[in-house]
């Protein structure tokens, strides 16, 4: 055997009957995931994500010493469950029509999981959660800006006074730019009718849209 396949067997043996390896395991895989986070600037920062991880861990190390031969060793394990919950809850942020803070939430629920598995001494089981982790917040989050870049909501105020045929031609020229009106409302201002749409699609066809907007002699494109 090599020197080095040596090390990791040793290191291996130490993470599955030493309690100080597994807490170690946790500081590392909690302080991967958690570097991603504070090089993003997340709410759940370096720190953060590896006591959540080391206190996982710990609580399930705490839940078998504690227990005798008939003792659930689940039982506390699923409290951490639940309480992490609360945790995450407080990363959760609404600002009118957004929702902030899920990923960092969905996050710490699963350092948690990462933890558990720790404490467990199942190592394997952590470190490929610990990948799949990090790949879904690198990889995927290319993925997730391509999608959300082709749902960007806008506001429009148009008004108008050519009455019908001038609505339904700016409906016709939303759908042409494959813009989808997720909601309408009309008001009238004196002689003019003013439409209110809230509008999701990509950002290049609400430019192109609002440009034409500006340039048409039968519309007044207002700011929202």
């Amino acid at each position: 055997m090599s020197e080095v396949a040596q090390m990791f067997a040793e290191a291996l043996a130490w993470i599955h009957t030493d309690h100080a390896g597994r807490i170690v395991l946790s500081v590392v895989l909690g302080g991967l995931i958690g570097l991603e986070r504070e090089l993003g600037d997340k709410p759940a920062g370096f720190r953060t994500i590896i006591l959540i991880c080391v206190g996982a861990c710990v609580f399930t190390i705490v839940s078998q010493l504690i227990g005798g031969p008939d003792w659930d060793n689940t039982r506390i394990a699923a409290q951490i469950v639940s309480g992490i919950g609360f945790l995450g809850a407080g990363a959760i942020l609404r600002d009118r029509q957004s929702v902030y803070g899920l990923t960092s939430a969905a996050t710490i629920w699963a350092v948690a999981a990462i933890g558990m598995a720790c404490g467990f001494g199942l190592w394997e089981l952590a470190v490929e959660g610990s990948i799949f982790i990090l790949v879904a917040l690198l990889v995927f989050e290319g993925i997730e800006k391509w999608i959300g870049a082709r749902r960007d909501i806008q506001d429009y105020d148009v008004a108008t006074r050519n009455g019908d045929d001038a609505l339904r031609r700016l409906d016709a020229l939303f759908k042409h730019a494959s813009l989808r009106v997720r909601k309408r409302f009309y008001y009238e201002e004196g002689d003019q009718i003013v439409v209110h749409l809230v509008v999701m699609g990509a950002k290049a066809d609400h430019d192109r849209v609002r440009w034409e907007l500006v340039r048409s002699d039968d519309y007044t494109l207002r700011a929202p």
